[in-house]
């Protein structure tokens, strides 16, 4: 029972894949949280995040991260902003790598956005809109003793 609740609450959309046959992308909408897996070779956040299926809605001018072409909207979210460019103390959308000890969202520690974190085979990124990390633990994404690998 209680894990139906906690299903119905997050709307998690399940993956099922290799550990080392994709990137894991997990963009939590705020009502919902979807995983998906894009190819192994996608080389970056941004790049994992378009090839594993999510429309993107590419900015014009900076984003939040001071870079060009920012991610403005992932499936439509959210709906209202123009996307001519980061407006300081407006929402944006994050992007999160793993950390480990503890395993845990951080960060991306980049100023490039996206496309600065790299992803290798094997790699978890998360998403989310706003100041939030991702409703979801990186354990809970991934298979049960799984390490992030570095990219080099």
């Amino acid at each position: 029972m209680i894990a139906i609740l906690l299903a119905a609450a997050t709307a998690i959309v399940p993956v099922s894949h290799n550990e080392n046959s994709c990137v894991t992308v997990a963009v939590d909408f705020g009502t919902r949280v979807e995983v998906r897996c894009a190819p192994p070779d996608s080389g970056n956040a941004r790049v994992a995040l378009e090839r594993a299926g999510f429309d993107v809605k590419a900015g014009e001018g900076l984003g939040g991260y001071g870079d060009p072409a920012y991610v403005c909207r992932v499936e439509g979210v959210p709906a209202g902003d123009p996307c001519t460019g980061h407006t300081a103390g407006r929402d944006y959308w994050k992007v999160w790598r793993v950390g480990i000890d503890p395993l845990a969202w951080r960060g991306s520690g980049t100023g490039g956005g996206p496309g600065a974190v790299k992803t290798c085979p094997g790699s978890l990124v998360g998403f989310s809109y706003g100041v939030d990390q991702p409703r979801r633990a990186p354990e809970s994404i991934m298979p049960a003793g799984w390490l992030p690998p570095h990219c080099p």
